[in-house]
């Protein structure tokens, strides 16, 4: 029996017992009935993991989580809690604060496998810092990989409403040839009538743009479902380019506006297929616009631009957007792309990093030009291809 303990932290008593009861054969159980108890724990005995329930009275989780980072950071630090809040997971994540997320009821052997983990970095941390945080690193990605799990369910069923209501809405476009008509007939104010006659003339424009978008939420939502059974990517995917820059400017627009920054595009009325699905380019296309109205709100200049140009260059498609923000330092732009470096509080990090490896993926490049000040480019290089 290793000498150095699994302290868990619950004010129940029952799950404390049960917790102790389940696993002492595995490993040295300490158990304590809040955090105050914890810490002097921590203080009298060789601690190698803590296990905590989020809501506690008087100090709860986080709080006690955020005290054993500071004085204690070796110990490895999970959650076990039957709430599944999401804001908390993600602050605690984000700032090192939980190496694991379990939610209760928790399965015996697969809590001893995750403990037995957890001791295993806990000598590693002792051996070497570099490789103690490197294991973190990787066990932050995978918590955030069953947080997407736990939301797939729950997503899958209003999105299935959405798509019925969608389809509803898309008999509305038969109508619309005679809906002016009925309009003139039944509006008496010349204002109104102008306004809702116009509405109508948008309508097929905003059913197609609903739909792409629904069609790409359920895509996202199908690749979260398949995270945790990893398979062979279909090198067949491919999208039209125009449409998805299309797309991800009417998604930003809002963001845009609220930002005062002002989008634009420029390119040829027609570009060749790219071989990356256009689920991804999405993804890519929003983050990268998101990040270049975000830093020209943030360089305080009303309606500073965020420019996306797109080209033919050989075998290639370039989508190439350039912002009017603060730009970015040397030394920061050297660290972009590292997984959990963000500059923003309420940033995961992931964005470019994410970002980078969707492009790489597809056989493109994405580089990143930067100067303080001055604003920043992102050019996205993608190969061209057809579904054959």
């Amino acid at each position: 029996m290793t000498d150095r303990y699994v302290l868990y932290v619950d004010d129940e008593k029952a799950n404390r017992v049960v917790f102790e009861q389940s696993l002492a054969s595995e490993f040295a159980i300490l158990t304590a009935e809040d955090a105050q108890v914890a810490l002097r724990m921590l203080e009298e005995h060789d601690v190698a993991v803590v296990v905590t329930d989020m809501r506690m009275p008087r100090m709860n989780g986080e709080e006690l989580l955020r005290i054993v980072k500071e004085r204690w950071p070796g110990v490895i630090r999970i959650v076990l809690t039957a709430y599944a809040d999401i804001d908390p997971i993600l602050r605690a994540i984000n700032e090192g604060l939980v190496a694991r997320y379990i939610l209760k009821p928790w399965v015996r052997t697969e809590l001893i496998q995750v403990l037995r983990w957890a001791l295993e970095a806990n000598t590693l941390g002792r051996d070497s810092a570099e490789i103690h945080r490197r294991l973190l690193e990787t066990e932050r990605l995978a918590t955030l990989g069953s947080i997407s799990a736990l939301l797939v369910h729950d997503l899958r069923q209003p999105l299935a409403s959405i798509v019925g209501n969608v389809e509803l809405l898309g008999s509305l476009k038969d109508l619309a040839p005679i809906l002016p008509a009925a309009i003139l007939a039944a509006e008496r104010d010349p204002e109104r009538r102008r306004i809702l006659t116009a509405r109508v003339g948008e309508l097929a424009t905003i059913l197609d743009d609903v739909k792409v978008a629904v069609d790409l939420l359920a895509s996202m939502i199908s690749q979260l479902r398949e995270l945790a059974q990893p398979r062979g990517r279909s090198r067949e995917a491919t999208a039209e380019p125009l449409q998805i820059v299309r797309h991800a400017m009417s998604v930003c627009q809002p963001l845009a506006n609220h930002l005062r920054a002002r989008l634009e595009f420029s390119g040829p009325p027609d570009l060749p297929r790219v071989r990356m699905p256009p689920t991804e380019l999405t993804q890519v296309l929003i983050n990268v616009v998101t990040n270049g109205a975000q830093a020209v709100a943030a360089r305080g200049i009303p309606n500073g631009r965020v420019s996306i140009a797109a080209r033919e260059t050989g075998a290639m498609v370039e989508l190439k957007v350039h912002d009017e923000g603060v730009g970015i330092s040397a030394d920061v732009l050297a660290r972009i792309g590292t997984p959990f470096f963000t500059t923003r509080p309420e940033g995961t990090g992931l964005g470019v990093a994410q970002c980078q490896r969707l492009v790489g993926t597809a056989g493109g490049q994405l580089r990143i030009e930067s100067e303080a000040g001055k604003g920043t480019t992102v050019t996205i290089l993608l190969p061209t291809g057809t579904n054959g």
